[in-house]
C-alpha cells in the first residue's frame, strides 16, 4: 500500500499504537537551524507531579501542549488542581492557557498565544 511505503508499516499497527505519535523524522529531516524559533513540547499529565516539568517548559519560553486524558479518567479532581497550578505560572509569565478538544491543554508563554477565533 501506498502508506505502508511512506510510513514504513501498515495501517493496522499503526492503528494498534494508537496513543503513540508517529515520528515523522524519518522522512522529513530534522531542522538544523533551530535558533530563534520557539520549541513545541508535547508532554503527557498523568498526576500532579508532572505539572514540574510543565511550568519549567513554559518558563523556559517554550509552547506545551498537554495530553489529560489519562488524568481525567483516572482522577478529576487531581487533575483540576494540576491545571490551576499551571495557570497559575502562566499568569505570572503574562502568557496563555487554552483546553482544546479532546481534553488537550495548550500551555503558552508571553510570545504566543491561542487564537480563540472559530
Amino acid at each position: 500500500m501506498v502508506l505502508e511505503k511512506i510510513f514504513g508499516k501498515n495501517v493496522k499497527d499503526a492503528d494498534e499504537e494508537e496513543d503513540k505519535y508517529v515520528d515523522f523524522n524519518k522522512i522529513v529531516e530534522q531542522p538544523t537551524d533551530t535558533k530563534g524559533k520557539i520549541e513545541i513540547e508535547i508532554e503527557k499529565i498523568s498526576g500532579y507531579k508532572d505539572t514540574e516539568k510543565i511550568q519549567k517548559e513554559v518558563r523556559e519560553g517554550k509552547i506545551v501542549v498537554v495530553e489529560t486524558e489519562e488524568l481525567k479518567e483516572k482522577d478529576v479532581g487531581e487533575l483540576k488542581r494540576a491545571i490551576e497550578r499551571i495557570k497559575k505560572t502562566v499568569i505570572a509569565i503574562k502568557g496563555d492557557i487554552v483546553m482544546g478538544p479532546k481534553s488537550v491543554l495548550i500551555v503558552c508563554p508571553s510570545s504566543a498565544v491561542v487564537s480563540r477565533v472559530k
